[in-house]
Order: structure tokens, then C-alpha cells, then sequence
């Protein structure tokens, strides 16, 4: 079974990622407008109506912005915690829902889904992992620090999807109000380039090969480039091998599918 994820916008602006396995797809936030959001997801071949679920990991608005009009238009359920759902009940009326409770698991759609939770000034927010047979892709796009409830959630994952928001030094000197500053850095706010590079080598220890897409790069405090070199030379220092790495672009899907993760694996055997 061919586990298939595309990422459809990372960062401030909006975060959308698409999950897909045989003829199932599933949506990871929903934080494009739907005049946006529809023509990302035509571009890669999908119509809202094939989506089975929205799982939503907080309710900010670059994560929530359009879940609750896309699940009215097309009937999709949002799925997640309490808490987030009261955040936006506003937006729900007329739209199914399903909870479901942090650090619980179900399935949806013929996929294993299993939330964790994250450090982030939100109602309740989460990680995901997502798995279709014996391949799995774990998400945590927001938050403030990692601890080892983090680490449990994301370790089965084969490809991890974690924040890094930005560069501290381009930070404390970007165009933000020093309370948005100080908020960014903060145990709540968003993950920096080498946090998330002591994450991966975290998950790292254990030998096993895995992708890691850096998403939700500030425009303002990091680049690609700066993120992808800070975290890779985190993961040279620490003696971890076989991660590959690659910084999401804000807009431009990027793709990843389990037979060519595997095929790439084939090389080191």
C-alpha cells in the first residue's frame, strides 16, 4: 500500500498538507482561502469531494482558515479534540464533526490516525502520525519546543513534518513588535532551526532511515537554505545518518511517497 503526501502551503500565510493512499485522501489543516485551496488541490489531481476527513491540528487561522466553509461545501467531517472544535464552533454550523480526544487513535478512511500533543499558545494542539500498511508520515508543525511526548508521537513516523519557524540571530533583528518576537520564542510558540535539527537527531538515535520536510519557515527570520544547513550540521555533529532533509516551499507542492522513500532505502542495504 502506497502512502502519498503532498505539501500544498507551509508557513504563516497557510499550512495545507494532503495525505493519500489507493483512492482515500485525507487534509491536514486547512489554512488557505477556498478560492486558493481549490485550485492547489485540481493542481495535483484531486477534487474536494474525494477527501474523507479534515484533521485539524489547532485553530489558529493559518491552520483553520477555510476547514469550516471546504466541510460545508463538500460535506467533509472536520476531525479534533474538544477543545479546538469550541475554538471555532462559529465556523461549524452545519458541518460533521468527529472528535477525537488528544493522544487517542482511529480510523478514518482506511488510515490509522493517532494525535499527540505539542507546546503551543492554542486551545489544545496536536501532532498527527498517519499510516496506510507499514508506512507513516507524523506531523507537528506548531510548537514552541519538543519534550518526549513529541518524540513518542513522531517516531514511527518515516517521514516527519516539523516546524522550523526560524533562524534566532535573523529573529531578534526581523521586522516584528518585540511581543511578536518574544512570542515566537517562547516554550509555546514556534520551534527554531536548531531545535527541530536536535529533534531529528533525537528521533535519529534510533538508526532508522526517514525524510523530514522543515515546514512553517518564517519569511521574515529564516530562508531554506539557512534552515536546511543548520539542521543538517546539527545532525552531522550528533553522528545521525540517513535523514534526509528538505525545507518546504510556502506555496509550491512538494511530493513524497512511500515507493520512492523505499527505493531510496534499497541504496544503503
Amino acid at each position: 500500500m502506497t502512502l502519498y503526501v503532498t505539501s500544498l502551503a507551509s508557513g504563516s500565510s497557510g499550512n495545507v498538507l494532503l495525505v493519500r493512499s489507493g483512492d482515500a485522501a485525507l487534509l491536514v489543516d486547512c489554512g488557505l482561502p477556498l478560492r486558493t485551496l481549490e485550485p492547489a488541490l485540481a493542481r495535483v489531481d484531486v477534487h474536494p469531494a474525494q477527501v474523507s476527513a479534515i484533521l485539524l491540528t489547532h485553530e489558529h487561522g493559518d491552520h483553520a482558515l477555510s476547514a469550516g466553509v471546504l466541510a460545508r461545501r463538500y460535506g467533509i467531517p472536520i476531525v479534533a479534540n474538544q477543545p479546538t472544535l469550541a475554538a471555532i464552533e462559529q465556523d461549524l454550523s452545519g458541518v460533521p464533526v468527529q472528535e477525537l480526544a488528544t493522544g487517542a487513535a482511529a480510523t478514518i478512511a482506511g488510515f490509522s490516525v493517532r494525535s499527540f500533543p505539542v507546546p503551543h499558545d492554542a486551545a489544545e494542539p496536536v501532532g498527527y502520525t498517519i499510516s496506510a500498511g507499514r508506512w507513516c508520515v507524523g506531523i507537528a508543525t506548531d510548537l514552541g519546543h519538543w519534550n518526549e511526548a513529541v518524540v513518542e508521537g513522531l517516531a514511527p513516523a518515516d517521514l516527519v513534518v516539523i516546524e522550523a519557524n526560524h533562524d534566532q540571530e535573523k529573529l531578534w533583528r526581523a521586522p516584528y513588535v518585540e511581543v511578536v518576537k518574544h512570542r515566537i520564542y517562547s516554550p509555546t510558540g514556534h520551534l527554531d532551526n536548531i531545535a527541530a535539527g536536535r529533534l531529528l537527531a533525537r528521533l535519529g538515535a534510533d538508526g532508522r532511515r526517514r525524510s523530514a520536510w522543515l515546514a512553517h519557515l518564517s519569511r521574515e527570520a529564516n530562508t531554506p537554505q539557512i534552515a536546511e544547513q543548520a539542521v543538517r550540521g546539527v545532525l552531522a555533529l550528533t553522528g545521525v545518518q540517513y535523514v534526509s532533509v528538505v525545507a518546504l516551499p510556502r506555496r509550491a507542492p512538494i511530493h513524497w511517497s512511500s515507493d520512492m522513500h523505499g527505493e531510496q532505502l534499497s541504496l544503503f542495504d
